[in-house]
């Protein structure tokens, strides 16, 4: 009775698994939709490059967001990663207003040299001392203003953005 009860109980360990994944359930998307279409709802371009991005503002006619980071290990940069810049709200209400740059600062991570000479460069030119800190510069690379996390999610922020420069 008991080997029958332990055969029993293995086989249908063993056969949940492939039920579960021969659910085809259209109305609810899949891991992979739901990240498909988060990356096509944010259009936010960000450069890696500081000069790239300055002369692409320049043509643009548009101000730089400079996003100071730790992308491996600073908590409110990934929370405002997360909730403000990687929202679909934020790339449809800011996505086409700045030229967007990050600036990382990792820990456990090595950037190339020229990347990481670079971003000790600009940290050292607008006295960053905490992370996150956005920077805002005109199109022709004159300081606007700074920031640091806002709670209120992408939408507010980009308000906010838009006043800033205004």
């Amino acid at each position: 009775m008991l080997k029958k009860m332990i055969a029993l109980l293995v086989l249908s360990l063993g056969v949940a698994p492939l039920v579960a994944a021969t659910n085809t359930d259209s109305s609810q998307p899949t891991a992979s939709q739901q990240q498909g279409s988060m990356q096509q709802a944010s259009s936010v371009h960000w450069y890696t490059n500081y000069n790239q991005a300055a002369a692409q503002a320049q043509k643009e006619k548009k101000p730089l967001l400079l996003f100071f980071t730790g992308t491996d290990w600073c908590g409110w940069c990934k929370k405002m990663d997360q909730e403000i810049f990687s929202s679909p709200d934020f790339a449809k209400a800011a996505g086409n207003e700045f030229v967007f740059v990050e600036l990382d600062y990792p820990m456990n991570k090595k950037l190339p040299q020229d990347e990481a000479q670079q971003n000790a460069s600009l940290k050292q030119k607008f006295g960053i001392t905490g992370y996150p800190t956005v920077v805002i510069l005109d199109p022709n690379g004159n300081f606007i203003a700074e920031s640091g996390y806002r709670p209120g999610g992408g939408k507010a922020y980009a308000d906010y953005l838009k006043q800033l420069v205004q």
